[in-house]
């Protein structure tokens, strides 16, 4: 996820049949067109620091008020220079009558609809759901649980297990092992889960913790975290390098 100039841009990776992502689009949400503009807030000190205003559930089902806004949305993002055929990529297609397969190829003589050769396929979870989920998963900087997802939308915690693992995976599939990083660099490592003191007995001593690598770009602020296997300074300088 990166938010630059009132927009948050995330992605959506295409999935073949076999399970391999071959393809990415970006999802540009752009608060500025719904209305929801930076704002800036007010420190102790009394100076301006700049923020994003998030937006509402409410406000993002108002953005897709039924599956065709959100099957709409969907199909500009994954074919922003024109619908085409997702099996054979030929321009000449036309609609059908087909009422889960709209579009029709006049290539490869087969139906087709959005949801094919993308993580949406093979799902019976509505479009609105995955367009509400995106944004979502995009917009809340501590991320949100199956189970929360699954209040928000009014489906099943497995089906919104589903939804989530999907987007969570074609996201870190777009940014792949080799991110390359523009300017000067900051490193530092974290052991994420709770103070060994606050555990229960019965949980103390157990497991040992994983130690997360992260690296951040100075210049574009972009950040890329790797869980490692230790924290020495030669598996470091292989990170970074």
């Amino acid at each position: 996820l990166q938010a630059l100039g009132g927009s948050a841009l995330s992605y959506i990776c295409l999935e073949t049949n076999a399970g391999n992502y071959r393809d990415c689009y970006t999802l540009d949400i752009n608060f500025a067109q719904q209305g929801m503009v930076r704002q800036t807030a007010k420190t102790k000190g009394g100076t301006d620091k700049p923020g994003r205003k998030d937006p509402s559930l409410a406000e993002i089902f108002d953005m897709f008020p039924d599956e065709q806004a959100a099957m709409g949305w969907l199909e500009r993002n994954v074919w922003p220079d024109g619908r085409v055929c997702p099996r054979c990529a030929n321009k000449y297609t036309c609609t059908s009558k087909h009422p889960n397969m709209p579009y029709y190829c006049s290539e490869c003589k087969k139906r087709f609809s959005v949801r094919i050769n993308t993580v949406m396929e093979s799902s019976n979870i509505r479009y609105r759901d995955w367009a509400v989920a995106t944004y979502l998963v995009a917009t809340r900087p501590k991320g949100i649980s199956s189970v929360q997802l699954a209040r928000d939308l009014g489906i099943s915690q497995s089906a919104a297990w589903f939804l989530l693992h999907r987007l969570r995976e074609s996201w870190r599939s777009l940014a792949g092992p080799d991110l390359a990083m523009a300017g000067p660099v900051e490193v530092d490592e974290v052991y994420p889960g709770g103070r060994e003191k606050n555990k229960h007995a019965d949980k103390k001593g157990r497991t040992k913790k994983t130690a997360v690598v992260g690296i951040k770009d100075g210049e574009t602020g972009t950040i890329r975290a790797v869980p490692v296997p230790e924290t020495t300074g030669a598996r470091l300088v292989e990170f970074v390098g």
